[in-house]
């Protein structure tokens, strides 16, 4: 992925959190381990422009008044009609420190169960959650669907080639993805017995 950079400036403690939105800002915090708390402001286009690439799990060089750190995406919450980003919770990261983030899975290949039993494949896990050196994140893990080979398969986390780099926290027996058994739905075509007429002369004399 390519460096993301993301402009900032330092918020003062008398300016209201609706003024900052009533001129399209979004309020934000820096935090981290090593990294004492700032209150901060950005233009709510370049914040959403940023997290639609960087999620959690891309390192975000943060420029906060001409200073730069790297920080990810930490907490977002958004306006629960529109959606829009209205608050931005930054983690400030070290280069020696792991993180706690989640990664997106990815779902490849095709399933025989698919394509032999039309089996439908559920996708039932998105994402893992784990902990790793921000120079070890990725944009995803592969899922390989090929593993569904007949119906009533099933992955697992623990099924997911991860490289021991990942201390991975969702647990192994979790279900990731499922060949299950497509429905066959039963449509009765045959006319109802009430609606029928019990003797043919009364249809006639009707």
């Amino acid at each position: 992925m390519e460096k993301i950079v993301l402009k900032s400036q330092t918020r003062n403690a008398s300016e209201e959190v609706k003024a900052i939105r009533a001129t399209k800002g979004v309020p934000a915090v820096v935090y981290g381990h090593k990294q004492e708390a700032i209150s901060i402001k950005l233009g709510s286009s370049d914040v959403l422009k940023a997290y639609r690439v960087a999620w959690e799990n891309h390192v975000v060089s943060l420029d906060v008044d001409g200073k730069k750190m790297d920080v990810l995406f930490h907490e977002v919450q958004k306006a629960p009609v529109s959606g829009a980003i209205i608050h931005v919770d930054f983690y400030a990261i070290t280069k020696w420190e792991k993180v706690h983030t989640h990664i997106p899975l990815t779902f490849v290949w095709i399933s025989k169960a698919k394509t032999d039993e039309g089996a439908i494949i559920e996708e039932v896990l998105k994402q893992v959650e784990v902990k790793c050196l921000p120079t070890d994140l990725v944009a995803s893990f592969e899922v390989d669907l090929a593993k569904l080979e007949k119906t009533g398969d099933n992955i697992k986390v623990s099924d997911i080639s991860i490289s021991d780099k990942y201390e991975v926290l969702t647990s192994q027996d979790e279900v990731v993805a499922v060949a299950a058994k497509a429905k066959v739905e039963v449509i009765d075509t045959a006319a109802p017995q009430a609606d029928l007429p019990a003797d043919p002369k009364e249809a006639k004399a009707e």
